[in-house]
């Protein structure tokens, strides 16, 4: 896995407003990326010590 997005088998260029294509810049948002990874982790951690 390359963390990359593809559209059409072609990597996908940033989004442009008015244009359905490109990649949101949230979607590769270091900083939203890590904080997905500390709640996903927490979450499961969470549900191991109720289990």
């Amino acid at each position: 896995m390359t963390g990359r997005y593809f559209e059409d088998c072609n990597e996908a260029g940033p989004h442009s407003p008015g244009v359905r294509r490109g990649v949101a810049a949230h979607a590769v948002d270091p900083r939203n990326a890590a904080r997905l990874w500390q709640t996903s982790h927490d979450m499961l951690v969470a549900a191991a010590t109720t289990a």
